[in-house]
């Protein structure tokens, strides 16, 4: 029998540092790569707004007030964007450090929870940029435009997305969160079942308090998808209920993810369909 042998407290920092470095090389490439490419990048951002201006007949336009705006624009774009695709290399630096100091099932949950977090994290920036962002902008820029012409400032437009992309990427991490307290027995489905009328009303809250409309469709469009997301963490608990596990958990996992993968891919691809539909009308 082989037994661990102790590492000096000392080399796990230089571990750590070794792979700080790494990550940071990353970051600085994406960082670097995403500052030259600011303005293809920026015009996917402002892309939601000009839809609207255009398709509402709404005689505005995006500029920049200050002299400084449309650079701090540009350099937080890049550094969120660069920050968030080297993501993987983080988390990859994470696992390769903890893997000597797990077992058997701990294993499993860091090679498959954390990938998972970070795909489930760009799904929901995904789900907020196609639905929520163009449903809370259309009511934002709607509302005002027979009052007054809308100039919408860079600036606020970029943190505004930001800050709905980031919050429903959170929010997505929901499911997995339950699946992990389930497995530690913290949480159990027959618990959390009665706790579903709380979950309706506390979706809508957060629908509320994450977006900055009052227009229900926006609400329903964040706040639906919390429902989901939550029903499919008690199928995830449920799941990983047997103390044994077998083959029907690693299918059954694999088909649920899969399951909500698709869905979510069929509902980017009608958006899509439909907004290439709205243009070739228009046109």
């Amino acid at each position: 029998m082989i037994e661990d042998k102790p590492v000096n407290i000392l080399d796990h920092f230089k571990e750590i540092k070794r792979r700080l470095i790494r990550f940071f090389v990353f970051l600085s490439i994406f960082i670097i790569t995403s500052l030259v490419f600011f303005k293809q990048i920026i015009n996917i951002f402002i892309e939601p707004a000009n839809k609207i201006l255009l398709n509402s007949g709404a005689e505005g336009s995006i500029i920049f007030g200050r002299v400084t705006e449309a650079w701090g624009a540009a350099a937080r774009t890049s550094i969120i964007l660069g920050f968030s695709l080297s993501i993987p290399f983080l988390l990859y630096e994470i696992i390769m450090f903890l893997r000597p100091g797990l077992i058997g099932r701990e294993k499993l949950y860091v090679y498959l929870l954390i990938p998972l977090c970070f795909i489930f994290f760009i799904l929901g920036a995904a789900f907020s940029y196609f639905f929520v962002i163009p449903s809370a902008l259309n009511f934002l820029i709607n509302f005002g435009d027979d009052i007054a012409q809308p100039m919408i400032n860079i600036g606020p437009l970029t943190s505004l997305m930001f800050s709905l992309m980031f919050w429903m990427g959170i929010l997505f991490q929901i499911p997995l969160v339950m699946f992990l307290l389930g497995s530690l027995g913290i949480i159990s489905n027959n618990s959390l079942k009665r706790y579903r009328r709380w979950v309706i009303l506390i979706s809508f809250i957060l629908g509320a308090l994450i977006t900055p409309t009052v227009d229900p469709i926006t609400q329903i469009t964040v706040a639906l998808p919390i429902i989901l997301l939550f029903e499919l963490g008690l199928l995830l608990i449920k799941i990983s209920s047997p103390e044994k596990k077998s083959i029907r958990f690693y299918l059954g996992l694999f088909i649920i993810i899969m399951f909500i993968v698709v869905v979510i891919l069929g509902l980017f691809y009608i958006k899509l369909g439909s907004d290439n539909y709205i243009n070739n009308f228009l046109n």
